[in-house]
């Protein structure tokens, strides 16, 4: 649900900056194909391009410190269910010698 709501954002955002990018060039009144026009969206991309790559290593570095301390967590708690495995193991093993 999460996921759907952050993807739902970035595409949202995503759309800004396309708006934003046609917005400017007819503001300026700049043809994409006139080489100012092309030079500017080469480097209105590049920049996006550089933004959704720190977003994405800004999410990523987030959602590893969040993850972090539940990945932790779960460890701790295999291995006490793996605990409670074996010993439940070995009282079916001592229950059935006893009825031998």
């Amino acid at each position: 649900m999460a996921e759907n709501k952050i993807h739902q954002a970035w595409m949202n955002l995503l759309g800004v900056f396309s708006t934003a990018e046609r917005t400017l060039m007819e503001s300026l009144g700049l043809n994409p194909e006139n080489p100012l026009g092309v030079e500017l969206l080469a480097r209105m991309k590049k920049n996006r391009e550089e933004f959704e790559r720190r977003v994405d290593e800004g999410v990523k570095t987030a959602v590893a410190k969040v993850r972090a301390p539940i990945d932790k967590e779960i460890a701790v708690i295999k291995s006490r269910v793996e605990k409670i495995q074996t010993r439940m193991d070995k009282r079916k093993a001592a229950k059935k010698k006893d009825e031998a």
